[in-house]
């Protein structure tokens, strides 16, 4: 048996199809005798022995099987007598039960296949709603113009459109030399009413800033705070130096410390250096005369040009060590304010003996190389260098440089004199790197509460008859001044 499937060219979803290969193709209702298959699509249950009686009942029914013994079919399809006479003829056969139970048999008969030539079978599709009612809505488009390259209905431009839309507009040409100039009224930034909130931000600044720095209080005369705050509004106050890059200290297996316990023995700490020619150790601080708490520097001491050597974490006193007053840190409160023609200075409203410590001069650790460039901007500029050069031990171009310009402490703030009440010491803390060592500030005499603190900027320079006019002019006003300082150059240590 063979199936001829006339709904193969419809639309009708869901339709499953396969294919017989013992059959030839049916084209165009058409039936040949070549062998080929025949793709079969059904809706009832039908099988090979048996069809439906009830889907012989209507000739508008879905599908139509009709069931031919000659094994042949018109081109032209079946007619409506043609078809009557067909379900007529299977109406005559014997009949075969689909049922075997008892009672009356309410199944169709079907015909009995012909041994002689293959039954065949069509279905005959008829047009579903969906397909009627887009029939019936469908229309004639006769436009010409309704090609695959029509721009109308398939516009190659569409996403260049779509774009345009969201892009930004145009720029507006102006012709600059027609639109008349005018100054309107000054910004907030020109008058002092409206500069108010500006000064009060950087105030309030200033003193989170002074806050920050560890020790007694350091802060700034009440009436130089406004200004002070704006000439500081890019400077950070620091604990300790910044080591930048190239700047690099000696590893803990280069340091060492003293095996003294609990109190370092003056004769006997090996942190200490000897005189020349002499077994005897260098001993830098004593006990303050009018209190035992303080250690400060000796007399002899203070004449003398070498470098302080303290005890560290290696050694092994413990920290009410002696030999330990940089690591104490400050012990006097210190004030900022505005001396007039030199700028801001600074002092302590406590009262300080001779040899005690006041601070430590802080800022940027660099490199040689990096503080000439430093030093050349600042003299283009005509504005103060705050440099110091590391060469106590070391005088070569590897020595390093610390820079107080934009990070460093109050001691920034110390002017010249040539007459001066402190003096800058080099203390070393790690014994064995050259290179890195503290600048410590010490009262060279007894210096009362609120006088302004100073050192000199250049104790080796000479008294000269004619002043340099490239020279900074020294306003110090003490007898001995000499008139002017050297150009904006780093200062060197003194030795």
């Amino acid at each position: 048996m063979f199936t001829i499937d006339l709904t193969q060219d419809s639309d009708s979803e869901g339709q499953s199809r396969f294919t017989n290969p013992s059959f030839q193709t049916l084209a165009h209702r058409t039936l040949s005798s070549t062998s080929a298959s025949v793709p079969l699509k059904r809706k009832s249950d039908v099988d090979s022995e048996s069809i439906s009686a009830s889907s012989f009942r209507s000739a508008s029914a879905v599908q139509t099987p009709v069931s031919l013994s000659n094994g042949t079919a018109h081109s032209q399809g079946l007619a409506n007598d043609d078809y009557q006479d067909l379900f007529r003829s299977f109406k005559e056969r014997p009949l075969k039960r689909f049922y075997s139970g008892p009672g009356p048999v309410s199944y169709p008969y079907a015909p009995s296949p012909v041994p002689e030539a293959p039954e065949i079978k069509v279905i005959i599709p008829s047009p579903s709603a969906q397909l009627r009612k887009e029939i019936d809505s469908a229309e004639l488009i006769t436009d010409a113009e309704l090609t695959g390259l029509s721009e109308k209905y398939y516009p190659t431009d569409a996403h260049e459109r779509r774009a345009t839309k969201g892009a930004y507009p145009a720029a507006r040409k102006t012709n600059r030399t027609v639109v008349p100039f005018s100054i309107g009224k000054p910004g907030p930034f020109l008058t002092e009413t409206d500069r108010r909130p500006v000064l009060e931000v950087l105030t309030r600044s200033l003193k989170s800033k002074l806050a920050s720095i560890a020790g007694p209080a350091v802060t700034v005369a009440r009436a130089d705070e406004q200004l002070l705050a704006e000439n500081t509004s890019s400077f950070q106050f620091i604990n300790e130096y910044k080591l930048r890059d190239g700047v690099s200290p000696i590893t803990q297996e280069f340091s060492a410390g003293c095996n003294c316990r609990v109190i370092c023995d003056p004769a006997r700490c090996t942190c200490l250096t000897q005189e020349e020619d002499s077994n005897e150790r260098i001993v830098p601080y004593r006990r303050a005369a009018d209190d035992s708490r303080f250690m400060v520097l000796s007399p002899e001491f203070m004449t003398r040009t070498s470098m302080i050597y303290e005890c560290n974490e290696l050694c092994g006193c413990e920290e009410k060590c002696w030999n330990r007053v940089i690591k104490h840190g400050r012990t006097i409160r210190l004030e900022i304010f505005h001396t007039g023609a030199r700028g801001f200075g600074l002092r302590s409203p406590d009262f300080l003996r001779a040899g005690q410590f006041i601070d430590l001069y802080l800022g940027e650790v660099i490199t040689t190389e990096k503080a000439s460039q430093r030093e050349k901007i600042a003299a283009a500029r005509n504005a103060p260098s705050y440099l110091f050069n590391l060469d106590f031990l070391v005088d070569n171009e590897e020595s390093y440089v610390v820079d107080g310009a934009n990070y460093g402490a109050a001691t920034r703030f110390i002017n010249h004199s040539c007459n001066p009440n402190c003096r800058m010491f080099a203390v070393s803390r790690t014994h064995g790197d050259e290179y890195l060592y503290d600048l410590a500030f010490f009262a060279l005499r007894e210096i009362q509460p609120g006088t302004e603190l100073t050192f000199d900027y250049n104790p080796h320079m000479e008294r000269v008859e004619k002043l340099d006019p490239d020279a900074v002019p020294c306003l110090c006003g003490e007898p001995n001044c000499r008139g002017q300082l050297w150009a904006n150059e780093r200062k060197k240590t003194t030795r």
